[in-house]
């Protein structure tokens, strides 16, 4: 969840803690020359009170929560500001507007999820899933049909891939897993109590998993030192119907299948090239009417 949507939670604040976030959230940019003191010489209130704001927030003080915060502004002053994500057209649009407006918008998505990864942190996690014996997928929604893709592009290169659509399944995985498997965490909110049972057993257990989540921090990526993050601009509820989660998503997954590829391209181009044609060959042999 955004610290921005954080600050505008009122029900869980006092008087005193609403003024803090609402003087947070006029000045955005303007916080990266204040600190504790001057916000509480402006507000008329204690440092302390201050502090103590931030770290009911999840941090350990201002100056953390300004960092976080002051990237937050940066991210979201920077991306869809032409188009809404949560509704990218109108009613009254013609139909080639509408087609249009979503392509401009995957373009947008596309972008957004890329500028959000980093070198470091693909290759760790490449390496990662190169090296598990077994990956294991705990997601829910429309993201398992996401993931049953991936499972299918990596079984073609020898990869052993196992989708757990049910959480209390996903668990008992987490709970016995060998200590080389991998896991594959998607979660747009990462808040969702189910997979986070999932993510604290494997946490737990020290086996590493790669979170696919939205930026900005949240309860799921607290768990983990592997992170994806996806285009993060969309709601949970209000919207038309997550094109953002759902083509991050693939992309996400479609560059951590071509670069685990890539770790050694001619060995699984001529492995994948020699299985698909056994199997089509062997197919052809017990369907003899089938033809090219």
């Amino acid at each position: 969840m955004f610290i921005h949507e954080k600050l505008k939670q009122r029900e869980h604040y006092t008087d005193i803690e609403c003024s803090i976030a609402d003087y947070v959230l006029e000045q955005e940019e303007g916080l990266e020359h204040q600190s504790a003191r001057s916000i509480a010489n402006q507000l008329y209130m204690a440092p302390s009170t201050i502090v103590r704001f931030f770290q009911k927030l999840g941090f350990q003080g201002f100056n953390d929560f300004k960092s976080a915060y002051l990237e937050e502004v940066k991210y979201l002053s920077s991306h869809f500001q032409e188009l809404n994500p949560n509704t990218p057209f109108q009613y009254y649009d013609k139909n080639i507007v509408i087609a249009n407006k979503m392509g401009q918008l995957y373009h947008e998505i596309i972008d957004d999820t890329l500028s959000l990864m980093h070198h470091d942190e693909l290759q760790k996690v490449i390496n990662m899933l190169n090296h598990a014996k077994t990956i294991y997928i705990c997601s829910v929604g429309v993201q398992n049909e996401i993931a049953y893709t991936f499972k299918d592009k990596l079984l073609k290169i020898g990869k052993d891939v196992v989708i757990e659509d049910k959480c209390d399944e996903a668990f008992y995985r987490a709970a016995y897993c060998h200590q080389d498997d991998i896991f594959i965490i998607i979660s747009y909110s990462g808040e969702t109590e189910n997979i986070l049972k999932v993510a604290r057993k494997l946490h737990q257990r020290h086996i590493r998993f790669l979170a696919i989540t939205s930026y900005g921090g949240n309860s799921l990526t607290k768990l983990t030192d592997d992170v994806l993050y996806v285009s993060t601009r969309e709601k949970l509820v209000n919207n038309l119907g997550n094109f953002s989660m759902n083509l991050a998503t693939l992309l996400l997954l479609d560059i951590l299948y071509m670069n685990m590829f890539n770790t050694d391209f001619h060995k699984h181009f001529e492995s994948k090239v020699n299985v698909s044609h056994e199997y089509e060959q062997d197919r052809k042999s017990h369907n003899p009417i089938i033809k090219d």
